[in-house]
């Protein structure tokens, strides 16, 4: 059963150009250089079947607020607020996705508690970058072997994926696995990273078949993610 849609709020372009961290850098929701249309995804034709009693959504999200009331704009954009529960917007996605293959689910969380605070959290991601950090993670996906196919999800930060997805593709092995990507974002769609993480998963089966959605779009999230699900058919 799906969850029932509810209420979002969102920002005009112009407010969200205001988190921008400068004139050429950008928000820590993604946004960033134009994004490319993004193709209709076609049919599998050299992955495997999709059986969801053998797939694992995975997913890093961190929404800024757990509180749905008197939310700050920076708190909207990080969420998605449903019968008065709030979803990080790719933790949202994740439960869709799970909820519509009969798949499980995996939060992918770094040890260390991350700050709620927009300016601390962007100045944390910054630092990350700057040094390609490895943030050290919560735990590696259980029983890993019990699946053949993930679906792994994460917010665009800064241009890329948040530094804790380089961890987590370092420290499970994916070899003859089938990974299907999708991110939540501003404006940039994958901004790149299904490359890194081909290039990253070289025994891999990535799936070129991608799932993005911007944080505008969180409202139509339900329907637009049904008909990704139907691609992998």
């Amino acid at each position: 059963m799906m969850i029932p849609r509810t209420r979002h709020t969102f920002s005009s372009l112009a407010a969200m150009s205001v988190l921008g961290l400068g004139l050429s850098s950008c928000s820590l929701l993604g946004e960033s250089a134009p994004n490319e249309a993004r193709d209709a995804a076609a049919p599998q034709e050299e992955m495997g079947e999709v059986d969801g009693s053998r797939t694992l959504v995975a997913y890093f999200s961190v929404p800024e607020t757990d509180d749905p009331d008197g939310m700050t704009q920076d708190e909207e954009n990080s969420t998605h607020v449903v019968d008065g529960e709030v979803y990080g917007n790719t933790e949202y996605v994740a439960t869709l996705m799970a909820e519509g293959l009969g798949a499980d689910q995996f939060r992918i969380e770094t040890a260390e508690e991350l700050p709620l605070d927009h300016d601390t959290l962007i100045d944390l991601a910054i630092d990350w970058q700057d040094s390609d950090a490895r943030p050290e993670l919560q735990e590696a996906i259980p029983d890993i072997d019990d699946y053949d196919t993930f679906i792994i999800g994460y917010p665009i930060w800064e241009y890329d994926m948040p530094m804790p997805m380089y961890t987590f593709f370092e420290q499970n092995d994916f070899t003859d696995k089938d990974v299907y990507l999708y991110t939540t974002h501003d404006v940039s769609g994958l901004s790149g990273t299904l490359e890194t993480v081909t290039t990253m998963l070289p025994e891999a089966n990535v799936s070129e078949n991608t799932f993005d959605i911007s944080r505008d779009d969180m409202d139509d999230s339900e329907a637009d993610v049904g008909e990704w699900l139907d691609t992998l058919a």
